[in-house]
């Protein structure tokens, strides 16, 4: 049912822990980038889709002890294969004008 990768991989062990597909969750998104300046301009571009209306629980920066800044993004979606693989192809986009890389995702649940 989803593809052979790490996706489909977090996708597979959810639905095997009886996930609530059907409800909203706050879904942590992280990357880390070489500067704080970059992060901001990245966090910014987010935090204007948050001020147009879509639904953010968290943007926060902050250092990390490898070294850079790592970016955390915490919107409020449905968690389905196509939200998440939207949602990281927009923050793989705006990370692509930067010097950074994605570092995984993740939700919480009961």
């Amino acid at each position: 049912m989803y593809p052979d990768n790490d996706n489909g991989d977090v996708f597979r062990r959810l639905e095997e822990a009886n996930f609530d597909f059907s409800q909203e969750y706050a879904v942590d998104f992280y990357a880390v980038y070489a500067t704080e300046e970059e992060a901001d301009i990245v966090a910014r571009q987010f935090a204007s889709d948050w001020n147009a209306g879509q639904k953010f629980k968290n943007i926060e920066t902050r250092p990390v002890e490898e070294g850079g800044i790592e970016l955390e993004l915490v919107p409020v979606m449905k968690v389905t294969y196509e939200n998440v693989a939207a949602f990281e192809k927009k923050l793989a986009d705006r990370t692509s004008k930067v010097t950074g890389y994605l570092d995984g995702w993740g939700v919480l649940h009961g």
